[in-house]
């Protein structure tokens, strides 16, 4: 399987695992794709993934690192795409709501 195709099937299971409630084994699976992400190179994809990684922990009620993934991936998208795109406006609510519920 190619890199691109692995890391997808990585997050598809990892999203699909906090949809049945394993958070472990969904946090694992998308630190691995991220890993898999950023060792490619390919930062746009690494921050969606990032972005998912903090709606788990988000879920989990690990705010304060959600938070941190969020931030990182917003960044990220800043840097290489801007601010004026549906993924940047997806991230930041999800920042938003991290950083909300932590007060």
């Amino acid at each position: 399987m190619c890199a691109a195709k692995e890391i997808g099937a990585l997050s598809k299971a990892g999203m699909a695992a906090m949809a049945e409630g394993n958070y472990m084994n969904a946090e694992f699976m998308m630190h691995q794709a991220i890993r898999r992400a950023e060792h490619l190179g390919v930062d746009t994809y690494t921050a969606k993934l990032k972005n998912n990684f903090g709606i788990i922990l988000n879920l989990q009620g690990k705010k304060q690192e959600a938070a941190t993934y969020f931030g990182e991936a917003l960044t990220t998208i800043t840097r290489t795409i801007g601010t004026e795109n549906k993924l940047y406006r997806v991230i930041e609510a999800n920042l938003h709501d991290a950083q909300v519920t932590q007060a």
